[in-house]
């Protein structure tokens, strides 16, 4: 998380893996989920930021750089369109270019150094990953967790 030196309010989150200085973004495909201070200070104050809901803008992009602005919390009891996950390599192996529904998901941001990974994603319920190690189907809320997972 950072709030920019200029004073003025911004809070962004994106992908990164872990190496021998913390957590760095390796970004392979560059993006941001952004909220200003406001909200920020408001989801920490309430449930935290796990589990709860947003209205958002659709996803964008400027010049190769992928960005989700959440405009403002919405009633957990809305129906939920997308969700934003992150998934590492741990779950299913590594991720490409056509490891993910198409349909189903949308991705954010996705970084990359060594055999490390993460990558930030909207999913849809039902929407599937295929990595190196096996499948996932994403099922949120559900007893056994939120992906099905094959492995192979």
């Amino acid at each position: 998380w950072r709030e920019p030196r200029d004073g003025r309010p911004f809070v962004w989150n994106s992908s990164g893996v872990a190496d021998l200085g913390g957590t760095r973004q390796r970004a392979k495909v560059r993006g941001q989920v952004r909220f200003d201070s406001r909200l920020y200070q408001q989801a920490v104050g309430t449930s935290r930021l796990r589990g709860s809901c947003w209205h958002a803008a659709p996803v964008s992009e400027i010049m190769g750089f992928r960005g989700l602005a959440l405009d403002r919390r919405a009633s957990n009891t809305i129906a939920t369109d997308w969700y934003l996950v992150s998934v590492t390599e741990q779950m299913i192996g590594t991720l490409d270019e056509s490891s993910w529904d198409p349909q189903g998901t949308q991705l954010i941001s996705l970084s990359h150094w060594k055999s490390a990974q993460q990558a930030l994603l909207l999913a849809r319920r039902d929407a599937w990953l295929r990595g190196s190690a096996g499948t996932a189907v994403f099922t949120p809320n559900s007893a056994d967790g939120d992906w099905a997972i094959q492995a192979w």
